[in-house]
C-alpha cells in the first residue's frame, strides 16, 4: 500500500441549504469536488445529535441498537446518567473492521472517540475528552503533534457566549490544528483509510447562525462579524483543496455531516410540561432559569422527568422510589399536555414523539420514554423548570442561533464515483457500507447501498 484508499472529512453540523447553496461562492474546492463527483443531502438518525449520529455513520447501527440517544445515557435503575464514552459502543467501527483486516487507518476527532482507539495507526479523541486525558493513540506520538501543532483543541470553551470574536478566533485555530494533524497523520502513517471531523462548524452555527443563513429571522447582513463568520467556511475550503492535491489520484474522498443546522426560533421548558400533566414533583420550587438537576426531583412522587436538546428525551423514574403508574396511561397524558403547548406567537405548537421502545428495533440501554421535537426542530427542548412561561425566546444555556436538522450533508470524489451529479436519498446508515465496501468487507447489513456505486 503507498497511500489512502478512501479518506473520509466531516463537517459536523454542516447543512445542505449553506454548503450547496448560499456559501457556493466562497467554497470553490467543495463547487468542484461536487461537478466532479456526486453530492446530495445525508438524512441522519433519530435523534440527529452529534454523539449517535457519528457513532451511528461509522458502526452502521441505530441509535437504539448502540443504546445511545444523546451525549449522555441513562444508568440502570438509577435516575443520574453519564457522559458517553468510547467503551459505550455495542459494535466495532469502521476503523476497527479494518484494523482486523489488516489495514492501517487514522480516525481522528470522531465522536464519541474518548478515549482514543486502540488502532493499527494513530487515533485521536473527540471533543468529549476530560481535562489532561490521553488524547492520541499511540500515546508515545503525542509529544511530536504537540510540539507541531501545540495543546490539542478539543473544543471551543463557553462556545455560547456574546463573545462572538473570540470564538471565532478559537474556532480557526481549531480547523487549522485538526487539518494540520490529518495532513501529517497521512504522510507518516501511509493509511488504507483515514476520517477525520472538525467541530468547528457546528459551534460556528451555533453562535453566528444568524449571520450565515439570510432565512434566520435574526439575521443581521450589517453585523461587523458577519464576513469573518462565512471565512470559516472559506478558510474549511481551502484546507479540503490542500488535501485533495495532496492525495493520488486513485484515492476516494468523501465528505460528510452527521445532521444539519436551521434557525432556532424558540425554546420549550419541558419539564414544565410534565409539572403541569402532574407527572414531576420537585423537593423545592425550581429557580426559573436555573440548570436542571434530577437531584431536586422528589423520585417518590415523580413519574417521568425529561433532558433538554436539540431534540428532547423523556425518561421514566424507573428507580426504586418510584410510584406506581401505567405506561400507556401516562404517555397519553404526556401527549395531551404537549399538544396544549402554545408557542411564541400564541398558536398551538407541532410537536411529534417517538417511543424508541416500540419502534421494532433492539433498544438497548435505557432508552427514553419518548423523543420529543418541538415545532419541526425549529425549537429546541429545555430541561430547565420553574414558574414561568413554558416557552421562550431564548436558550436557558446561553447564545444560541441554531437546532439541528436531520440532513446533513454527503459529497463523493474520486475514481469510485459510478455517477456523477445530484445523490438521492441518501443515509448516514450508508455511509458505514460505503466504507467497508472500498476495501471488500461484508457489511452484513440489509436495506443499506454503497454511495459511490448505488450498489
Amino acid at each position: 500500500m503507498t497511500g489512502p484508499r478512501l479518506v473520509v472529512v466531516g463537517l459536523d453540523c454542516a447543512p445542505p441549504r449553506l454548503v450547496f447553496d448560499r456559501l457556493r461562492p466562497v467554497m470553490p474546492t467543495l463547487t468542484r469536488l461536487c461537478d466532479e463527483g456526486a453530492y446530495g443531502p445525508l438524512r441522519s438518525v433519530s435523534p440527529p445529535i452529534t454523539v449517535p449520529a457519528w457513532a451511528c455513520m461509522t458502526t452502521g447501527r441505530t441509535p437504539g441498537e448502540l443504546g445511545i440517544y444523546g451525549f449522555q445515557r441513562r444508568l440502570p435503575g438509577e435516575a443520574r446518567s453519564v457522559r458517553v464514552t468510547r467503551g459505550d459502543l455495542r459494535a466495532k467501527a469502521v476503523w476497527d473492521r479494518l484494523s482486523d483486516a489488516g489495514h492501517r487507518v487514522v480516525s481522528l476527532f470522531v465522536p464519541p472517540g474518548s478515549p482514543p482507539p486502540p488502532v493499527r495507526g494513530l487515533s485521536a479523541s473527540c471533543f468529549l475528552t476530560p481535562k489532561g486525558a490521553p488524547w492520541l493513540f499511540p500515546p508515545s506520538r503525542r509529544a511530536a503533534y504537540e510540539a507541531t501543532f501545540g495543546p490539542y483543541l478539543a473544543d471551543v470553551d463557553d462556545f455560547r457566549t456574546e463573545a462572538l470574536e473570540t470564538v471565532l478566533g478559537q474556532l480557526e485555530a481549531m480547523v487549522d490544528q485538526h487539518f494540520g494533524i490529518l495532513g501529517k497523520a497521512l504522510e507518516e502513517e501511509r493509511p488504507a483509510f483515514a476520517m477525520m471531523v472538525t467541530l468547528a462548524t457546528d459551534r460556528l452555527h451555533h453562535v453566528a447562525y444568524h449571520l450565515l443563513d439570510e432565512a434566520h429571522p435574526r439575521h443581521e447582513p450589517a453585523h461587523p462579524l458577519r464576513a469573518r463568520a462565512i471565512d470559516l467556511y472559506r478558510r474549511v475550503d481551502a484546507h479540503l483543496g490542500v488535501l485533495r492535491a495532496a492525495l493520488p489520484d486513485d484515492c476516494d474522498l468523501m465528505i460528510v455531516s452527521d445532521h444539519g443546522a436551521r434557525p432556532l426560533r424558540g425554546c420549550l421548558h419541558l419539564n414544565d410540561v410534565l409539572v403541569r400533566a402532574g407527572l414531576l414533583r420537585f423537593l423545592d420550587v425550581p429557580t426559573p432559569g436555573a440548570p436542571f438537576d434530577v437531584g431536586t426531583v422528589d423520585l417518590h412522587r415523580t413519574i417521568a422527568w425529561a433532558e433538554g436538546g436539540y431534540v428532547g428525551r423523556i425518561h421514566w423514574n424507573d428507580t426504586e422510589h418510584a410510584p406506581a403508574f401505567d405506561r400507556a396511561a401516562c404517555l397519553a397524558r404526556i401527549e395531551a399536555a404537549l399538544a396544549s403547548v402554545r408557542g411564541l406567537d400564541g398558536a398551538r405548537l407541532a410537536i411529534s414523539t417517538e417511543r424508541p421502545e416500540a419502534d421494532g428495533r433492539i433498544a438497548r440501554g435505557v432508552p427514553p420514554a419518548l423523543l420529543v421535537y418541538v415545532a419541526d426542530l425549529d425549537y429546541r427542548a429545555l430541561a430547565s423548570a420553574g414558574p414561568g412561561a413554558e416557552v421562550s425566546a431564548t436558550n436557558d444555556r446561553g447564545p444560541d442561533a441554531c437546532n439541528h436538522d436531520p440532513d446533513g450533508i454527503v459529497v463523493l470524489h474520486g475514481p469510485s464515483v459510478a455517477h456523477r451529479g445530484a445523490l438521492v436519498g441518501a443515509s448516514l446508515l450508508d455511509v458505514h457500507d460505503t466504507v467497508l465496501a472500498r476495501f471488500g468487507l461484508d457489511a452484513a447489513r440489509t436495506g443499506r447501498r454503497d454511495l459511490f456505486t448505488g450498489a
